[in-house]
């Protein structure tokens, strides 16, 4: 009885050591009682220098993703986890989802002899492209003032034509030619290209 009693208190005693032992382990490991870091609003900080700001607050950057935004800094992070305003522990992980480098290219859509003016912009809208120059030219075959037919469709700042399928950067711009009739055409003193004719 005596042995048993012997080895049951051997028995507790290891138990204590260990659940105390763990404890101790627990405190450490999720540095349980160490002062909070407040995680800085990082969008639109280039990822390099984010990183480095939030080593000086004694955290970890690591950056788990690169997407395409309009509007941000190349390299420039767009989300993080922890957000913004949170207490978090030093020594803590901050995701970074930064901006890609590179600028997506986008097919140019078929506009010429398919499309009007405003059918053509809504285009090129939806495609992240944008309406440059416009072109205006006399044809007959536009009979009133709301007929904007697009007649072609050029390289930005050219009179080369751009060929439907072709890949050019996102938010490039395109100048088109609209047809009008030759009872609106006003001419355009300061043009510098050809006055248009009736085609």
């Amino acid at each position: 009885m005596k042995k048993i009693a012997i080895n049951l208190g051997i028995m507790i005693a290891i138990i204590v050591v260990l659940a105390f032992g763990a404890l101790s382990f627990l405190g450490v490991y999720t540095k349980h009682g160490s002062p909070l870091v407040e995680v800085e609003n990082l969008e639109g900080v280039r990822a390099h220098m984010a990183i480095s700001s939030l080593a000086e607050m004694g955290l970890e950057g690591i950056v788990t993703d690169t997407v395409y935004k309009d509007g941000v800094k190349k390299l420039a992070v767009i989300n993080q986890n922890p957000y913004a305003g949170q207490n978090v522990k030093k020594g803590r992980k901050v995701y970074l989802v930064i901006n890609t480098e590179k600028v997506p290219m986008v097919e140019v859509p078929d506009l010429a002899e398919k499309t009007s003016l405003p059918q053509a912009t809504n285009i090129l809208l939806r495609k992240h492209l944008k309406v440059g120059k416009i072109i205006k030219q006399v044809n007959a075959s536009v009979k009133t003032r709301n007929d904007e037919p697009v007649l072609a469709q050029y390289e930005a700042g050219t009179t080369t034509k751009i060929a439907p399928g072709t890949k050019i950067e996102r938010n490039s711009s395109i100048d088109l030619v609209v047809g009008i009739s030759f009872d609106y055409y006003i001419p355009d003193t300061t043009a510098t290209q050809q006055s248009p004719e009736i085609q």
